[in-house]
């Protein structure tokens, strides 16, 4: 790495939730949803794409637009008539994948009965054109939605409809956050709310759905996985690795938002559950210390290590989901220790100390009472191509993991960056242990901090600054 790994990996005003990374020759690949930030609805942006060298993840570019909302037949007829519920026209998180050289894009239309759309692309950077919708081969009580003589997976039906205005839900078979894998010749669809399923499309036409010899069926029984009391939701991403294959997928536990993941020696399973990839908030181990929601994401091999991508709530509008990194440890046996939820990407070690670092890579938000949660906890709060933590009220808690203070001499200045009104006292915490605290009188404030060697957990309590916004902080050698 040229440059340290530090989330958000992509610029703070961009939101690619339920991202798919993919690697293509020495490149990743970054696919997913597109949250406009401060809009009232998550995924209304058109899908864009995002690179970086697999020797070099601190070096992602915009690629830029790969597919546009009104591509999509469907989207664009329901438009032009007036008739789209805002969750009937976005476009939701999707998958990519390459055969014989020609890159293949699968979506969701939100909560509509769309069904599944395919494009096709002649590099993973697109422009993708839109190819068709996900099959049937012929009719079967199926609803044909687009006039086109094809019957839909999920019959036509949107994911829940509102008979005397109480919604009812229609989740069994639902083609919902569509994963895709190409292995051995053949093509495997997954997808699913509260429930996985798997179909195989033929790989002539890439939709086509096929009865495969495993299940004598086009769509497998649902396998959910609900494991040491987790529940799938959603999000299921497929890779194969040493001819295993790992299902990651959303899973809810009580309070607790996680990425667990399953694995099977066969595409259909039975897939067997595993563990937590990494939850929001180190929530699957113990109070959340950041704010819960929907994650979803993939994993990716790159330069000899297992990464998984996943996106974390801000804390301000849903539609403000960001994409977050973290390194993976593969046992012998072929299971992903749990990861820590944390500013770095790197598994070990920490980040370097004499760095500025923005508010937008803390991944500790509590209020005074040792929580988090809406009204009283500070949020991430996007303006512009800045990012703040806003809602600082009397004791709130906002911290970095894990900054290394090994080689760093004793007396250090720390300096904290704010806009509004600045006027209050921040106290520095290492390893949540006062380590000093620095008065703030002006927009940009200093003071002398004792520092114990070390990697340490940095966090700041704020007194009086619930007016201000907090910017970035930056640790150097007292002169």
């Amino acid at each position: 790495m040229k440059k340290q790994l530090v989330n958000p990996y992509l610029p703070a005003n961009i939101c690619i939730p339920d991202g798919e990374p993919k690697v293509y020759g020495d490149r990743v690949y970054l696919y997913g949803s597109h949250d406009i930030p401060g809009t009232k609805f998550p995924c209304q942006g058109d899908y864009q794409c995002w690179s970086a060298p697999v020797d070099d993840l601190s070096a992602w570019r915009n690629e830029g637009i790969i597919y546009r909302r009104q591509q999509d037949p469907y989207i664009k007829r329901m438009m032009a008539h007036k008739l789209c519920l805002p969750f009937y026209k976005y476009l939701f998180a999707p998958d990519v994948v390459e055969v014989k050289g020609r890159w293949y894009l699968y979506y969701g239309v939100g909560m509509s009965g769309a069904g599944i759309g395919v494009a096709v692309a002649d590099q993973p950077i697109g422009p993708f054109n839109y190819l068709g919708r996900v099959h049937y081969p012929g009719p079967a009580n199926l609803t044909d939605v687009d006039g086109d003589d094809e019957f839909l997976l999920g019959k036509g039906q949107p994911m829940f409809t509102m008979p005397l205005g109480i919604p009812h839900y229609h989740l069994a078979y639902y083609p919902y956050d569509p994963a895709v894998l190409y292995d051995n010749g053949r093509l495997f669809l997954y997808f699913g709310y509260q429930h996985c399923y798997v179909t195989e499309l033929s790989p002539n036409d890439m939709r086509t759905m096929v009865k495969a010899p495993e299940i004598q069926n086009y769509i497998s029984p649902d396998f959910a996985m609900n494991g040491d009391g987790w529940r799938m939701e959603n999000g299921a991403s497929i890779r194969k690795y040493d001819d295993r294959y790992y299902l990651s997928y959303y899973a809810t536990k009580k309070r607790a938002s996680a990425l667990c993941y399953a694995t099977a020696v066969s595409p259909f399973g039975p897939f067997s559950y595993q563990g937590v990839l990494v939850s929001l908030g180190d929530s699957a181990f113990h109070q959340p210390t950041a704010y819960l929601g929907t994650t979803h994401g993939g994993m990716f091999y790159a330069n000899g290590h297992y990464y998984q991508n996943f996106h974390r709530q801000t804390g301000s509008r849903y539609s403000d989901r960001q994409a977050w990194l973290v390194e993976l440890k593969m046992n012998p046996n072929g299971a992903f220790s749990p990861a820590k939820f944390t500013s770095q990407v790197q598994r070990q070690g920490g980040l370097a100390w004499d760095y500025q670092y923005q508010a937008a890579s803390a991944c500790v938000f509590l209020d005074r009472n040792g929580k988090c949660q809406k009204k009283t906890t500070p949020y991430l709060m996007i303006k512009g191509r800045q990012q703040c933590v806003t809602n600082l009220r009397d004791g709130s808690i906002v911290g970095f993991k894990y900054l290394d203070f090994r080689q760093a001499p004793c007396c250090l200045n720390l300096t904290l960056n704010f806009t509004g009104k600045c006027q209050g006292i921040v106290e520095l915490l290492l390893d949540r242990h006062i380590a000093g605290k620095v008065i703030i009188n002006k927009e940009s404030s200093s003071g002398k901090i004792k520092i114990t060697p070390g990697i340490h957990s940095v966090c700041f309590r704020f007194k009086g600054l619930k007016k201000s916004q907090f910017l970035s902080f930056k640790f150097s050698v007292s002169e």
